[in-house]
């Protein structure tokens, strides 16, 4: 039966015919959980066994209202689980318009949002329906969800610290142990993720969350303890072989590989078994067999774009078409950051959180981890966009303009110190140059750029843990470094003062010429721990966190050449 638990009592006084204890009870439930219609029509029925037919006939009017509201509620369900977002938002309209502000509605309105990619909408109705329905734990659960998916990670701590974390639910936990880790409180990560290991709850993810921690802040070794702990609650978490490999310094077994190329043979999960296949590509790739790790990084490659739909952006195509250096000009201007902030954009797996470690030694500049504001500003304007300029940026006002500008700083603030310069390090915010530049108009930009051979291949195999669904072909791949090229040269002729190219090899082969122009570009001076950038100590959050605390090298530059025979589709692409 429906709600069975909530009724339990009920139906045990109903069964006795104590009708008058019944009502009492059902009075209480019906006032509570209005939405249970079986509660309605029990009491319908134990009005009747009393006499008391107008109450009756009320209750009863009550349970076929609610049991039609039920049933276009479940109808709107329905259209979401076949993907029909238009219909399934119709629906759930008509219904809060009899009833305003039902928790269930706005929940379900919330989950097509989010199915839908609206993620405004989707924190909007999220908050709504909290401050509607606060004492409700769906609820409750769904806000909390909606922060921490569009990235509100400092507001899901503070409204995490407002609550009682005994009644908070252990997979909001687990997320609010990965807001820790995106701001940067480790120490407090690790001790949630370590609780809810203690708890059994889902260990084998909990122990690979705290080797990630530990990666990130530089103990590798106690990394490679975790991960191994996570593999022995679960032998079948081949994100913790990948981690493994992706340490760059564990060297796996003999005995490991063979278990590894046994296990994901019986694999179903497709992700398991593509991560399995790239951390065998690097056991391999360990051990010089060359061939052999090209077919299990080609096979993961494979398989992860079997199951991850990539479509070609025509963004790219309309920065270029419509802003031009006419719109541009006549955009409002924005009074300028008192502080500096630089942006170190490029394709991914090209050296930027190499330059960014140079950056972070030095005493006058804050680093971060890999911010996607940007990329959630840029996505905020475009649901709204209305026409093919690429945020509306010709309609924004100097006081929207403005309003965003305050948006972004407001984000990085707990990030900051005192110190003067902000770099915000994020690869892909490359296609959001033209926003930079309207919100901050002192801003720098560093462009890190690397032999495109080098840079495919890397990013060939590498399995990121989200986005990036043009690096698992080697089409996609190749058409994407074009329009990376393609964009760049834009905005370089928009903004030529503000953007600095910066080659990856020119900065490992002849590294004090690297760090002059990157110094002369941010007004700064060099000083002495920019040249032993590798000895900073600070939280590295991108797969390369292992390479930029060694010195400069220059094994990398060639390591595609070892894979040459197998890649010529790739680079007749390329050229």
């Amino acid at each position: 039966m429906i709600n069975e638990p909530i009724l339990k009592e009920a139906l045990a006084l109903i069964s006795t015919k104590k009708y008058k204890l019944a009502i009492s009870e059902l009075v209480k439930i019906t006032s509570q959980y209005p939405e249970i219609e079986q509660a309605w029509l029990h009491l319908s029925k134990c009005y009747k066994e009393i006499g008391e037919l107008t109450k009756q006939t009320a209750a009863y009017d009550q349970f076929e209202m609610i049991a039609w509201f039920n049933e276009q509620l479940s109808c709107a369900k329905k259209d979401l689980l076949l993907g029909d977002f238009h219909n399934t938002q119709l629906k759930i309209q008509k219904l809060l318009k009899l009833v305003p502000n039902e928790k269930r509605c706005l929940l379900l309105l919330s989950k097509a949002a989010f199915k839908a990619a609206d993620m405004h909408t989707y924190l909007n109705v999220s908050q709504y329906n909290y401050h509607c329905n606060p004492s409700s734990p769906a609820v409750v659960n769904c806000y909390f969800e909606a922060l921490f998916h569009t990235k509100h990670f400092n507001e899901f701590i503070e409204l995490a610290n407002k609550r009682d974390k005994k009644t908070l639910p252990n997979h909001i936990i687990s997320l609010l142990a990965a807001c820790h880790v995106k701001q940067m409180n480790f120490d407090l990560a690790f001790n949630l993720y370590a609780d809810l290991e203690r708890k059994s709850f889902h260990p084998s993810t909990c122990l690979l969350r705290m080797g990630n921690i530990k990666k990130i802040i530089g103990e590798p070794t106690t990394a490679v303890q975790l991960y191994k702990k996570a593999l022995e609650k679960d032998k079948t978490n081949t994100e913790a072989y990948w981690n493994l490999a992706n340490l760059k310094t564990y060297k796996f077994s003999e005995s490991e590989i063979k278990y590894l190329q046994a296990s994901i043979c019986n694999l179903t999960n497709q992700n398991k078994k593509a991560l399995g296949q790239f951390a065998l590509g690097k056991a391999h790739e360990q051990q010089n067999n060359f061939y052999t790790a090209y077919k299990h990084y080609a096979a993961g490659n494979k398989i992860k774009n079997n199951h991850i739909k990539y479509t070609q952006s025509e963004f790219d195509y309309r920065c270029i078409k419509f802003l031009t250096k006419d719109l541009i000009h006549s955009l409002p201007r924005v009074k300028p950051s008192s502080i500096q902030l630089v942006f170190v954009v490029g394709m991914p797996r090209s050296g930027s959180t190499l330059v960014e470690q140079i950056l972070a030694s030095h005493s006058k500049v804050d680093t971060s981890y890999e911010l996607t504001e940007i990329i959630s500003i840029a996505s905020f304007l475009e649901q709204q966009n209305k026409s093919q300029v690429p945020y509306g940026l010709d309609s924004l006002s100097q006081q929207k303009l403005s309003k965003l500008s305050a948006r972004y700083l407001k984000f990085i603030e707990p990030l900051r110190t005192n110190k003067p310069i902000f770099v915000d390090k994020l690869p892909a915010n490359y296609q959001h140059i033209g926003l930079i530049m309207s919100l901050f108009p002192n801003a720098k930009i560093i462009d890190v750029r690397r032999d495109n051979r080098a840079t495919a291949w890397s990013l060939y195999k590498h399995i990121f843990s989200e986005g990036h669904a043009y690096t698992y072909s080697f089409e996609n791949l190749a058409t994407y470094i074009k329009k990376y090229y393609q964009l760049m040269d834009h905005w370089k002729q928009l903004y030529p003062n503000h953007i600095l190219t910066l080659e990856y090899e020119q900065v490992v082969e002849g590294f004090d010429s690297a760090l002059k122009k990157i110094t002369e570009f941010c007004a700064i001076e060099i000083e002495q721990s920019c040249y032993s950038f590798h000895a900073t100590k600070r939280p590295v959050l991108t797969p390369s966190s292992e390479q930029v605390r060694q010195p400069i090298y220059t094994s990398a530059l060639k390591e595609w050449e070892n894979y040459r025979p197998y890649l010529e589709p790739l680079m007749k692409l390329l050229n």
